[in-house]
């Protein structure tokens, strides 16, 4: 644990979202943490974002680009950075109170990344009650590196979860990918450092309708993009292996990554080819399944959840598949119908 307080650096990609900037600003900004710089970066957002950032100035660096994507933005602010941890902030997501004080405690010689729990909100930051990727004590960094030595991966939570260190990041950037740094990083950390994990939410990830997983509008077809985008990852994570001259394990990484098994299920059983369908049987994915949430030691009732629909999903018969994930992942919509519904329920039975 650290003793000093590390200059950490928050770097906030910002395109089109006036709606939620000032929110991840504030909860920066409302950190108790002594040491640290603010670096928003406007990738030529077309609504009012730039202006709600230039009225944080001077507390906060802006940065103004023509539209040149996610990446090349990050690549930007990363060079205008001047931390030993950097933590991207996502223009729709925010920091809890509290949170940099204990990454900096849990930053160490020798880390990679720090990782955290994330809550999930909705569009009108409310508490789902949810949580990304449910870290437990027991899943510490000894367990990461020993998952990782078994099977090339590890469970890790999306953008607002990771706290990168400079000693790490100095190595890979600027990035040469198109899309997906969070993927990229995640994946390849381990052959930089140690994973340093802290059990609790520490940031808040939004999902609302530019960025929530639906089955409406044709969403499901990303299936076999995803699934191959992650492939795609562990062959650069091989590449960079070679590199370093690391060893990596024979065993596929996406057999032991609880999403991307999931992802597999959920393709096969609504009939979209992707990479490797032709190897893949349902119920091997659920033997696979069951096997990584013991692996990666999920909460009891998490893993009882997570059990429970990889086996629904593998065993309704097909017809059933596509309603069955429609049902899941529109589930809080469903929630707040109910819970609004409910009074009125009450009020007319009474």
């Amino acid at each position: 644990m650290s003793t000093v307080s590390p200059l950490i650096s928050v770097v906030v990609p910002c395109y089109n979202y006036e709606r939620y900037v000032a929110e991840a600003i504030e909860s920066v900004l409302g950190q108790d943490y002594p040491n640290l710089e603010i670096i928003a970066i406007n990738d030529g957002s077309t609504d009012a974002s730039l202006a709600i950032l230039e009225g944080y100035k001077p507390r906060i660096t802006v940065i103004d680009q023509p539209n040149s994507g996610h990446v090349a933005a990050i690549n930007r602010a990363f060079a205008a950075s001047h931390g030993s941890l950097i933590y991207f902030l996502d223009a729709d997501d925010r920091l809890e109170p509290g949170a940099l004080q204990k990454v900096a405690e849990a930053s160490a010689p020798g880390i990679a990344k720090i990782q955290f729990d994330l809550k999930i909100l909705d569009a009108e930051s409310r508490d789902l009650g949810r949580r990304f990727c449910h870290l437990n004590p027991s899943y510490d960094q000894r367990r990461v590196r020993r998952l990782f030595d078994r099977f090339s991966t590890y469970r890790w939570p999306v953008t607002a979860g990771n706290v990168y260190t400079r000693d790490f990041l100095e190595q890979v950037f600027p990035l040469e990918i198109t899309e997906g740094p969070d993927g990229f990083l995640n994946t390849i950390a381990p052959l930089y450092g140690e994973i340093a994990v802290i059990p609790e939410a520490l940031a808040a990830y939004r999902m609302h309708g530019e960025n929530r997983w639906t089955t409406r509008g044709g969403d499901e077809s990303r299936l076999p993009a995803r699934i191959a985008r992650r492939r795609k990852e562990h062959a650069i994570l091989a590449e960079h292996a070679a590199r370093r001259n690391v060893p990596l394990s024979e065993a596929d990484p996406l057999d032991h990554e609880l999403p991307f098994i999931n992802y597999r299920l959920m393709a096969k059983r609504l009939g979209f080819p992707y990479d490797g369908d032709e190897r893949d049987k349902r119920f091997a994915l659920l033997l696979s399944g069951l096997r990584t949430i013991r692996e990666d030691r999920y909460p009891l009732r998490m893993a009882a959840a997570h059990a429970a629909w990889l086996g629904a999903l593998a065993l309704v018969p097909r017809p059933l598949a596509a309603p069955l994930i429609q049902l899941r992942f529109q589930r809080a919509e469903l929630k707040r119908s109910l819970s609004a519904r409910l009074p009125r329920l009450v009020r007319v039975t009474s």
